[in-house]
């Protein structure tokens, strides 16, 4: 796991000119700060809950927290439900969880050169997708920990078979977890 070797914030004193430049360091410094401390502390994986099953033919995704391998939170606050993938070919597939950002609150620009909204805050939030690529394969575990790669890939919270008559979820899958 490589590190950037430091980390970059404004410093404040009296009469300086606050620009947004300076606030958004601020923020990228917490952040990034934030994510440094989960990935080189507690690794990757489910934090709490994120049971998955399969309900009436849809993907069900109970509410839980985990943290993806650059170290953001996964926070699902409430049960999800997926439709299951529908492709004949596929015997096996896996449900992940992805980091996301969405911009929200949109606000006119007053410099016509940079458009016409900017947004005024961003939410972060998560998306769940069903593949047929493991995002965990590769991944290292040592001393019950998983350890975090640093880089942008969804979590891989489930693994599922197909039957003849639906899917089923794959009791034998380990997901990550943070212990």
């Amino acid at each position: 796991m490589s590190e950037s070797p430091s980390l970059r914030r404004p410093r404040f004193f009296s009469g300086k000119l606050v620009t947004p430049e300076d606030l958004e360091l601020q923020q990228q410094y917490f952040r990034e700060k934030l994510k440094r401390h989960n990935r080189s502390l507690h690794g990757f994986g489910i934090v709490s809950g994120l049971k998955v099953a399969v309900n009436s033919g849809q993907i069900v995704v109970e509410p839980g927290l985990a943290l993806d391998c650059e170290g953001n939170e996964l926070a699902i606050e409430t049960a999800q439900s997926i439709v299951p993938p529908s492709n004949a070919d596929w015997h096996t597939a896996f449900v992940n969880v992805r980091f996301v950002e969405e911009n929200a609150d949109l606000l006119p620009t007053p410099e016509p050169a940079e458009g016409s909204n900017l947004a005024a805050t961003l939410t972060e939030s998560f998306e769940l997708v069903v593949t047929q690529e493991n995002s965990n394969r590769g991944h290292r575990h040592l001393r019950a920990r998983w350890l975090a790669c640093g880089q942008p890939h969804a979590l891989t919270v489930a693994k599922l078979r197909h039957s003849p008559q639906c899917w089923r979820v794959d009791r034998g899958y380990r997901a990550p977890v943070i212990k």
